[in-house]
């Protein structure tokens, strides 16, 4: 007995082992947040010890969603700022996670603060997982005024695009990408409204470019002539990118209900907006990316509107199918004092 006394109190004064709460986890530690977690890591990390922010970290992933394990990995990257290396120096550390584990663990890091994330998938999540999910997409895709939006509890919109060529439903767009808006108030409750038939993409029947493609049902042309041909070049919004959007107007078609509420770019996004434009040169119903001419500034047609049933109706806005629009409309509206939302657009693997 003695022994076992003497063992443990002489644990009790080395640094927390990690590895060994994670038998005890459900007993022993208290519920902390995946934002809590993530600082308690990056702090690790900026002491040099990285054996015990690595068993940390994977000890708290064990049984959440490959999701929210993406999240955390976004998370830790947005509190540290840098990307970080494998450190030798502190030999100890191999008591809490191998070299193989610490390795793998920055490499993942490292990614999820400059890569494009994941779709993700978020059906049985929670809304406060949601939240975590989203919220470290626009720490690590979003500007400062996005993550400052956040944190004063304004609300927050998440568009995730996944790329597809503007000739799908015979030039008539498809509602394949995702919307989410979130907030946090200042008690801590978490506000998540997800949007999955969206389209951040423009429909072929507005590009001049495709006006005699046979799988086209053109009906006009819309955009601005960069390629200096006579030819109007359809065009979408440049991702990641944030733009702050403020409550205008857009005349719907019948179809889509008639609502005429929509989100315009601001004086100040459009000033600010340089290459925030990505210009349909090549008439493939892709951007061509190695054609310089592609690359356009921010104006204020971008907006966010609704489409139509069948039809995405866009020439390069955001719309969200009609179903849905009305929620789309309330859901903005958590704060009541807020007059203008940052729409942080990034594109997504599938």
């Amino acid at each position: 007995m003695n022994g076992s006394a003497t063992t443990f109190g002489t644990n009790q004064l080395r640094s927390p082992n990690y590895l060994f709460w994670a038998t005890h986890t459900p007993l022993s530690t208290p519920f902390r947040s995946n934002q809590t977690v993530a600082q308690e890591v990056a702090n690790l990390f900026r002491q040099g010890r990285q054996g015990e922010a690595v068993a940390l970290l994977n000890n708290h992933k064990q049984g959440q969603a490959p999701a929210v394990q993406q999240a955390l990995d976004r998370m830790v990257s947005a509190e540290l700022q840098y990307s970080i290396s494998p450190d030798t120096s502190h030999n100890n550390q191999n008591l809490f996670a191998s070299p193989a584990e610490i390795g793998t663990a920055i490499r993942q890091i490292n990614q999820a603060g400059s890569q494009t994330p994941e779709m993700p998938v978020t059906s049985t999540l929670s809304d406060q997982q949601k939240f975590d999910v989203y919220a470290s997409i626009v720490q690590t895709r979003g500007d400062q005024a996005a993550r400052d939006d956040l944190a004063n509890g304004n609300s927050v919109i998440v568009g995730l695009r996944s790329e597809t060529g503007s000739l799908e439903n015979h030039g008539r767009g498809v509602y394949d990408d995702r919307i989410a808006v979130i907030s946090r108030e200042a008690n801590g409750t978490v506000h998540v409204e997800e949007f999955n038939r969206v389209s951040t993409e423009p429909s072929a029947q507005y590009d001049a470019n495709l006006a005699n493609h046979p799988d086209n049902r053109f009906r006009r042309s819309v955009g601005e002539d960069v390629t200096g041909d006579g030819i109007r070049d359809q065009g979408r919004l440049a991702a990641p990118q944030t733009i702050q959007m403020y409550e205008d107007t857009h005349r719907n078609p019948a179809s889509a209900g008639g609502s005429d509420f929509a989100l315009r770019p601001t004086p100040q996004s459009v000033n600010q907006g340089q290459g925030g434009v990505e210009r349909f040169t090549a008439g493939t119903g892709y951007v061509d990316n190695s054609n310089p001419g592609t690359s356009d500034d921010l104006n204020r047609t971008f907006k966010i509107h609704s489409g139509s049933r069948t039809n995405t109706d866009s020439a390069g806005c955001t719309t969200v199918h009609p179903n849905d629009y009305v929620r789309f409309e309330e859901s903005i509206r958590t704060h009541p004092g807020q007059t203008t939302w940052n729409y942080v657009l990034t594109e997504v693997t599938p």
